[in-house]
């Protein structure tokens, strides 16, 4: 039997579709005149249904039907009744009946046909589609356990990372659940707290390791983060089992999700090993810094010696002039007692001047002190006036008056000054086309600032030096240490100033730095006796 193509004839033009199921009918008629004639064989009803057939297979339901109507007449005329439609013989009429049910039969199967090639050309559809889409999941299910996978070695990547930077940095994280209390550490915390991994993490546990001093410490900080969504800072000390102390940096935060489940989550760092290096760098720059002194010692000897001698040398000629007005035949009393002040005068002088060399030569924890700076200023340069003197420098100080008192030590702040100047005075050791001048100035630089200046007419220094001036063991000078303003910048910045330096428009350099003011004394001091005298 043929089988139709019903989206092949669908996709034929109507016209050209029942053209061919009439032509068909036609072909029918003539082969089958054809086979009467030649070979005596009238074939009309196969020749018919053959055309019912083509017409169902080319055209479709339309054109077949059209091709049943047309052989039912065609056999009418050519077998049942030749020549004459109305002379139809009584026995002839089953026989047509019988061709128009084998037509109409042939239509129906045809139909049953295209609609069973339809359901399977479906089916054949559904299933390809069923297919591809099951590839295309199966691909997407490869992708996305690619991904999976790319996304589990990212997380133990970042994991190790994570845990490694942890180790790295001593930090340790640590999440408490507030509703359950539940705990949760990071393999650090262990190694922080030195616990054994297997043991469950608890906040007892912490708080068992907290040194008991602050125990009441971390329980109310917690307790803070827990009812705040703010970040929380403090530090607290651990007390191991062998007795060591550790001291930590503790961050915390409260953290909310969107099960609405709250978590404290807290980043712990020990920072031990860092504070006790800060520690032995501040011994270190103490030590230092009184080693500096003891050379800033050796090269103003001279200086010391004439600021002692001075005093000393007027007593013993007060006394002599007290003993000789003594001596007289009628004392002279009014004299001698005027030589006696003298002396004490003298005495005091000198004692001042030891006692100034003795503090800076004393190695001692520095004192943060309520302190005039311009009296400072007035202390170190005494210290350095011989060695001024030689060098043939004047010293000018223009120190403001009236300004308020600052914040630090005494000692650490004439060193400073000390070095400055000696600094300024190697700077114009070949200076011989102008006056050596080392200018020393104070002002208020800001109302919690005081400013000190240092400036010279020395020789200077290139650019590319300014930027490692500060730094240790850097120096410019033939047979330097390099100390010097290394130790300049340590103090300053111990002090909460800022130090630095820069080349004059004209010759030399001015070294500046700033001091806080003493916030609690807020009325100036009395003018010191330099800026009196300036």
């Amino acid at each position: 039997m043929a089988q139709s193509n019903p989206q092949r004839a669908s996709g034929r033009p109507a016209s050209l579709r029942y053209g061919v199921a009439a032509l068909s009918v036609a072909a029918a008629v003539t082969f089958a005149a054809l086979m009467r004639k030649y070979l005596h064989t009238e074939p009309f009803a196969s020749s018919f249904l053959c055309a019912i057939m083509f017409a169902a297979w080319f055209g479709g339901a339309g054109p077949d039907l059209l091709a049943i109507v047309l052989a039912v007449l065609g056999f009418i005329y050519f077998a049942a009744a030749p020549g004459d439609f109305y002379g139809i013989a009584s026995t002839e009429i089953p026989r047509i009946v019988l061709f128009t049910i084998a037509g109409f039969f042939l239509v129906a199967l045809s139909a049953a046909q295209r609609a069973a090639m339809n359901s399977l050309r479906r089916a054949r559809d559904d299933r390809e589609a069923a297919v591809h889409e099951l590839a295309a999941l199966n691909k997407a299910l490869q992708a996305e356990n690619v991904e999976r996978k790319r996304a589990e070695s990212a997380l133990r990547r970042s994991e190790a990372h994570l845990a490694e930077a942890q180790r790295l940095s001593h930090t340790g994280s640590f999440g408490l659940g507030v509703a359950s209390g539940e705990a949760v550490w990071s393999k650090e915390m262990y190694q922080i707290l030195e616990v054994d991994q297997v043991a469950k993490p608890t906040l007892d546990l912490v708080i068992q390791r907290t040194h008991p001093d602050e125990r009441e410490l971390v329980r109310n900080e917690l307790e803070n983060v827990a009812l705040s969504d703010q970040d929380y800072d403090y530090a607290h000390r651990l007390l191991m089992p062998n007795g060591a102390i550790k001291d930590l940096n503790v961050r915390a935060r409260r953290m909310k999700y969107e099960s609405g489940e709250e978590e404290i989550i807290c980043a712990l760092m020990d920072v031990t090993a860092s504070k006790q290096a800060q520690e032995a760098l501040q011994t270190a720059q103490a030590d230092l810094a009184h080693v500096a002194r003891a050379v800033a010692f050796a090269e103003m000897s001279a200086s010391i010696a004439h600021e002692v001698n001075q005093p000393l040398a007027s007593i013993v000629a007060n006394g002599e002039a007290g003993l000789r007005w003594l001596n007289r035949e009628a004392p002279e009393i009014g004299e001698t007692l005027a030589a006696i002040r003298r002396i004490v005068s003298d005495a005091n002088r000198a004692s001042g001047v030891v006692g100034r060399i003795r503090e800076l030569a004393r190695k001692v924890h520095p004192e943060v002190i309520e302190l005039s700076i311009n009296e400072v200023i007035d202390d170190a340069i005494t210290l350095v006036k011989r060695e001024t003197v030689s060098q043939r420098i004047a010293v000018q100080l223009r120190l403001a008056p009236r300004l308020p008192s600052v914040r630090g030590d005494r000692i650490q702040l004439q060193q400073v000054i000390i070095n400055l100047v000696i600094n300024a005075v190697e700077a114009m050791a070949t200076v011989v086309d102008r006056a050596r001048v080392v200018t020393i100035r104070t002002k208020r630089q800001d109302p919690d600032q005081v400013l000190v200046t240092v400036e010279d007419v020395g020789i200077g220094l290139e650019p590319e030096s300014l930027d490692r001036l500060f730094s240790p063991f850097y120096t410019t000078k033939p047979g330097g240490m390099g100390i010097g303003l290394s130790i300049c910048r340590s103090i300053v910045e111990a002090h909460e100033g800022r130090v630095w330096a820069s080349r004059n428009n004209g010759p030399g350099m001015t070294f500046q730095f700033t001091i806080p003011a003493y916030r609690d004394s807020p009325n100036a001091p009395a003018p010191s006796r330099s800026a009196e005298r300036a």
